[in-house]
């Protein structure tokens, strides 16, 4: 190797240096990694073969630079304080410690380098070896796995890679620690048996056997995950364990989705095909019912009624009266009966069906479900506000009858017709108290309440003992009637209309 010319300072140094020793060149340039040989004035005065490869300088072309032009140039005005500082104060420096490094290329471009120092005394000087190692590739491999990473943890669904010898877990993604419950550091410590109560070891290793030795692409099932808390999560899972060629040890991959919803979802969407199935067969019978049978209810009534006029004997007329009205309370409770299947087809819409509501939501409290008829156009002539006070009375009704009377049997009716809407609930219990003294539940708040809402409306409430037993509420307003009372008071508010 030429020593470097008079000119540049360390040219003693360099000099003194006999680099042509074959056996000095053979184990600079057998070392993996660029090494320069820097003077205390900053020259490089010896570089091996991969130093130059690393820079992208000729042969020799080294010797004699300072050192300053392999540093990126914005980095350059602080790298002379640098050297300076350690060559006052000399120390090995590891390869790795330190903030990150670049280096220039003879062409401009930058790499990434670790840089490990050595300093060595010499009798012509201070020496300072550098270690130089290109990191480039693995600094992208490193940001490119951070990349993926990223992107896994952005997916929803849980990744679980494991060792199919030890079966322990080597990654999972944030989708996996959300799903489970265990933080990532646990999870490494974990193999998927402790994830799987459907599975033991041997089942597991049984189920990835085929695709560990590529028997089998992949494999997919449904099972459960069992959560940190306890809880277990309904699952699909597809098994597989890529072929990544000879030499690389094998790694078995489970990608898992949380089907919890979907399985809800579908539960719901089955649950509402099955209602309106129900839905329908209940509309057919309703149609089936007043098209058909009340249809031939009526003329059997019309031709009995019209035998009752021509009968001779009045008792056989007035049985056969009878009949005719027996007939009009059959076809009667006929319709209520289809104004309840019709309400279930149409839930919620019109006060009949609102009133069916409150008639079920009574039936746990109750013990039994109230049956309920209809008569008169309910749905069509009655107002919002009369509607409004109807329903919470007939709830707290139904809601005293459940408290107080004991009763096992209910029937509450609507009619609706010559301008007035008459409300009606009769049970067979033990009947209004005789105390007159304030101290029967019956003659308390909700009985004030449902006869103010009454008196609100222009109307009037009545209790009374039922014709054999039990108890008859009857609740009457005119269909027309505006306003609505106070049930925390039970004084119905001033009507502007009123002088």
């Amino acid at each position: 190797m030429t020593a470097a010319p008079d000119d540049r300072p360390d040219a003693a140094v360099v000099a003194a240096i006999d680099v042509a020793d074959p056996v000095v060149g053979a184990l600079l340039d057998a070392v993996p990694d660029g090494v320069v040989v820097v003077g205390a004035a900053g020259r490089i005065v010896l570089a091996n073969r991969r130093a130059e490869e690393l820079f992208g300088y000729p042969p020799r072309d080294l010797v004699g630079r300072l050192v300053e032009e392999l540093v990126p140039e914005r980095f350059r005005g602080g790298h002379a304080g640098d050297r300076a500082a350690y060559l006052h104060a000399p120390r090995p420096r590891p390869m790795g410690i330190g903030p990150d490094l670049h280096a220039v290329r003879a062409d401009g471009t930058e790499r990434s380098v670790e840089i490990s120092l050595s300093p060595l005394a010499t009798d012509d000087g201070p020496l300072v070896i550098a270690s130089i190692r290109d990191i480039t590739e693995r600094i992208d491999a490193e940001a490119h796995s951070r990349r993926v990473q990223r992107s896994l943890d952005a997916i929803r669904d849980g990744v679980f890679m494991f060792d199919p010898t030890t079966l322990r877990f080597i990654y999972v993604n944030q989708g996996a620690i959300e799903q489970v419950g265990w933080s990532r550091r646990e999870l490494l410590e974990m193999t998927p048996v402790e994830l799987l109560p459907e599975f033991g070891e041997t089942g597991l290793r049984e189920l990835i056997q085929p695709l560990v030795e590529h028997r089998l692409g992949s494999r997919s099932l449904t099972t459960v995950h069992r959560r940190r808390d306890g809880s277990d999560v309904p699952v699909e899972v597809v098994v597989q364990c890529p072929d990544q060629g000879a030499g690389h040890v094998p790694v078995v991959v489970a990608l898992v989705r949380d089907v919890s919803e979907r399985l809800e979802s579908e539960a719901r969407l089955r649950s509402a095909h099955q209602e309106l199935e129900l839905l329908e067969d209940r509309e057919r019978i309703a149609r089936d019912l007043h098209d058909t049978v009340i249809q031939r209810l009526f003329a059997t009534g019309m031709s009995i009624q019209a035998t009752a006029v021509r009968a001779a004997d009045i008792d056989v007329s007035a049985r056969l009266q009878d009949w005719v009205d027996e007939l009009d309370t059959t076809i009667r409770e006929i319709r209520t009966a289809i104004f309840g299947l019709q309400a279930h087809a149409a839930w919620g819409q019109g006060l009949r069906g609102e009133a069916l509501r409150v008639a079920r939501e009574a039936a746990p409290t109750l013990g039994f479900e109230p049956r309920v008829r209809f008569d008169g156009p309910v749905d069509t002539v009655v107002t919002d506000a009369v509607a409004a006070e109807l329903l919470p009375t007939l709830r707290e009704a139904l809601a005293n009858v459940a408290r107080h009377a004991g009763a096992t049997d209910v029937e509450v009716g609507v009619r609706a017709g010559a301008g007035r809407l008459v409300l009606v609930v009769a049970d067979d219990g033990i009947g209004p108290s005789t105390d007159t003294g304030g101290g029967d539940p019956l003659t308390g708040r909700g009985v004030r309440n449902m006869a103010a809402r009454a008196e609100a409306l222009g109307g009037w409430f009545e209790l009374r003992r039922g014709p054999v037993r039990g108890t008859v509420i009857e609740w009457d307003v005119p269909l027309d009637a505006l306003g609505s009372a106070d049930p925390d008071t039970g004084s119905a508010p001033p009507d502007p209309h009123r002088g």
